[in-house]
């Protein structure tokens, strides 16, 4: 079987960490880019901070300390009856329910009446024009209709702001109820604090004296009811009593059930009576009829019949004694008469036993039955005088119950007219509210603290957006990787107000992209170049009149055809018209511009140029401009956007794309280099413009601008001195006839690109 072992892919998980680690890499040197305007926010934050702590006033916090004492009785409630076991609460809840009374919005009203704080200046509100608008309106109402009353709206506007700053805490610990308040007025704070304490007082104690005189009230009604109902229940005892004819004293209850039990027991021994007289009659008679003497204990007269036996026994023996003298002896005759008459008797006697047994049996059985119907007689008694006993019992109990609902009653009578007059509460104050001096706010460090940390929070979120956004390249080397393409040279982003070391830098740059194509010595070097881009505003222009600069700078004639279209042609001087040019004698336009060291030809805006231009008397202009100048430097239309590229890109030696540092998507740049692929279109190589050096010296790579950033006393010194070759005087600004199109368009910034001397 052909199986090849599975084997762990190390690499997956080397490249799926280097992606995150240069993920995490690149969003903190993001957070490091924007470290200026995150650096501005937390300033911005602190000073807006300080400037808020300036003007917030000082606070001032009194307090005042409450205990809640659970010992004391609790008021009895309207319908309850007070029990003598008190039931048991959560304290922790107790405790919270009256912070939470302190805090209601009627005990701030009533401090508010109280204080008459709708008198203060200080709690004053002066109406607006809504709320006079809104009283007007209110005044032309039907005077049946109700209306709020002014005076009540003032004031639960002032409880409302009051209660704002009131704070009510407690301890779930302890049975202790803080009241603080906060006021600009230390003294306002303690006599505010204060108000709240009374107020919360004496309204407990008003609800505690009118809760008392409502229970009392009620205990009042109930006793009257409880006691007619006890001597309802009295008398239902007494009439009972009478009617039953039930007498009810000592033991006497217990003498039926007592009779009871005594006869039962009689009937047990009569019954046992009887069967032992039953089992004697049929012992003895079964002797008897096997012919035998029934023994002794069967029967009743047992000595009597024990003599006659023993006489019978004696006449046997003596008629034994007599047999030897003869059958016919006399005295044997006498002896067997003598057997037979004892005989006689012993039988009658046993005969007279028996019945004896038989009289015996009859008695215990009708004494038998006799205890049986008396006990049957006394169970019946003893049924009905329980029942009287039961009913007579829940009489009462009945009373007994009345009697004690009555007795509780009473008591919480006396005990709500106890809390009526004592007029105590289960609150005391423990300590006063005293005006503090020292202010307890605002926070002001918290604040600034606080503010300068969210305002530097909020500009690291705002630079990791801004860096999630950035989807730009920023080094040469990410372009290779990414792209498969060299990158030729990064340009430096200049402007008129930078200084010669900058200018240097960018000078050194546009020599880095002819060096890279192969200007001036190599043997093969583009003479027709196409510079186009992915989107407009990319820096072509700039690129193509700074590869001229440099170009006429080493004594090549240039020619630059600025096909992009983006402005009306306006012939002139330094500048023809490109349509004239192909349209008309075209020898002579390119001798006439074949002396100029730079030639500017700018096509008209519209789509219909590009039809007129991109067709045979094009390509012989291009041909006879081959002839006449060293360069030929072709500023084509972005190819994302027009497909005029793909015929200038045939014309031409070689493609160069030019891409903004730091701004232009990357997906934007893979598919341009993906429709020029497809449009069989090869690019010689990526040129990086407007390159903000201040951004990218703090960047993580190593190329070309991090070494102009890391070395600029270098450029410094050497903008100072004119190099081997160059002119000893300053060269004159560029004529706005040399700037591109895009130059133009921005402003008083664009660079001045100065011609330099060849080298």
């Amino acid at each position: 079987m052909n199986c090849v072992p599975e084997q762990e892919n190390t690499e997956a998980g080397l490249h799926l960490r280097q992606h995150y680690e240069a993920q995490n890499l690149g969003l903190m040197m993001g957070i490091w880019r924007q470290r200026r305007m995150i650096a501005g926010l937390a300033i911005a934050g602190l000073v807006v901070a300080l400037i808020v702590c300036a003007m917030l006033p000082n606070r001032y916090t009194s307090e005042a300390m409450i205990q809640v004492d659970l010992g004391r009785p609790a008021t009895v409630q309207t319908g309850q009856v007070a029990q003598a076991a008190a039931t048991a609460l959560d304290a922790a809840a107790i405790v919270e329910s009256e912070a939470r009374v302190i805090r209601s919005r009627a005990v701030a009203r009533r401090v508010v009446n109280d204080l008459r704080l709708q008198d203060d200046p200080a709690f004053a509100h002066k109406p607006g024009l809504l709320s006079e608008l809104r009283n007007a309106i209110l005044a032309l109402r039907d005077d049946d209709e109700p209306t709020a009353d002014a005076a009540s709206i003032e004031v639960e506007r002032i409880a409302a702001a009051i209660s704002q700053n009131l704070s009510v805490t407690n301890d779930s610990r302890a049975y202790l109820i803080t009241v603080a308040y906060t006021a600009s007025d230390p003294a306002r704070a303690a006599r505010l604090a204060n108000a709240f304490v009374e107020a919360y007082q004496r309204n407990r104690l008003e609800m505690g004296v009118a809760e008392a005189e409502r229970a009392s009230a009620w205990l009042e009604s109930r006793i009257g009811a409880t006691r007619q109902e006890l001597d309802q229940a009295e008398a239902a005892i007494e009439r009972y009593r009478q009617e039953a004819n039930f007498v009810e004293s000592g033991s006497a209850a217990n003498l039926p059930q007592q009779e009871l039990r005594d006869a039962q027991v009689q009937l047990g021994a009569a019954a046992q009576t009887r069967q032992a007289a039953e089992a004697r009659l049929t012992r003895a008679k079964e002797v008897l009829a096997a012919g035998g003497v029934p023994s002794a204990q069967d029967l009743t007269g047992a000595p009597v019949i024990q003599r006659m036996l023993e006489n019978v026994e004696t006449a046997k023996r003596e008629v034994a004694s007599l047999m030897l003298t003869g059958p016919r002896h006399p005295r044997l005759l006498q002896a067997q008469v003598a057997v037979q008459d004892a005989e006689q008797r012993l039988r009658q006697e046993l005969d007279r036993a028996t019945g004896n047994l038989e009289s015996e049996v009859r008695t215990a059985t009708a004494e038998e039955a006799a205890l049986t119907t008396r006990v049957e007689t006394l169970k019946g008694a003893v049924i009905g005088a329980m029942g009287q006993e039961a009913k007579l019992r829940s009489l009462q109990a009945n009373a007994s119950a009345i009697r004690d609902r009555l007795k509780l009653l009473s008591d919480g009578h006396a005990q709500a007219l106890a809390l009526a007059g004592m007029k105590s509460s289960s609150a005391q104050v423990v300590m006063r509210a005293q005006p503090v001096p020292a202010p307890s706010g605002p926070k002001r460090p918290l604040i600034v603290g606080l503010s300068t940390a969210g305002a530097a929070g909020f500009g690291i979120a705002l630079a990791i957006l801004m860096a999630r956004r950035d989807t730009g390249f920023r080094s040469s080397g990410e372009i290779a990787e990414e792209t498969g393409v060299r990158c030729l040279s990064m340009i430096p982003l200049i402007t008129t107000g930078s200084d010669p070391a900058a200018v240097r830098m960018f000078d050194e740059a546009v020599r880095m992209v002819g060096a890279t194509l192969g200007w001036p010595h190599a043997q093969v070097s583009p003479q027709v170049l196409l510079v186009t881009s992915c989107v407009p505003h990319e820096g072509k222009s700039l690129l193509c009149m700074a590869l001229a600069k440099l170009l006429a700078g080493r004594g090549k004639r240039t020619l630059v055809i600025d096909a992009t279209g983006a402005q009306a042609s306006r012939p002139g001087k330094d500048v023809r018209s490109l349509e004239a040019a192909v349209a008309g004698d075209q020898a002579e336009v390119l001798d006439d511009l074949a002396g100029r060291p730079v030639a500017i030809l700018r096509a008209g805006t519209g789509p219909e140029w590009a039809d007129h231009l991109l067709g045979e008397r094009f390509e012989s202009f291009l041909a006879l401009a081959r002839d006449r100048f060293d360069v030929v430097l072709i500023e084509a239309p972005p190819a994302m956007l027009v497909l005029d590229v793909l015929p200038l890109a045939r014309l031409s030696d070689a493609a160069v794309l030019a891409v903004r540092w730091g701004r232009t998507p990357r997906r934007t740049v893979a598919a341009t280099l993906q429709r020029l692929r497809d449009l069989s279109i090869r690019v010689r190589g990526i040129v990086l413009t407007q390159v903000d050096l201040d951004q990218h010296r703090h960047e993580r790579f190593a190329d070309q601008c991090s070494h102009f950033a890391s070395y600029r006393p270098f450029y410094e010194a050497g903008s100072a001195r004119p190099r081997l070759g160059s002119a000893q005087e300053p060269a004159p600004a560029r004529p706005a006839a040399l700037r591109g199109p895009e130059e133009r368009t921005r402003g008083p910034e664009s660079p001045e690109i100065r011609p330099q001397a060849s080298a």
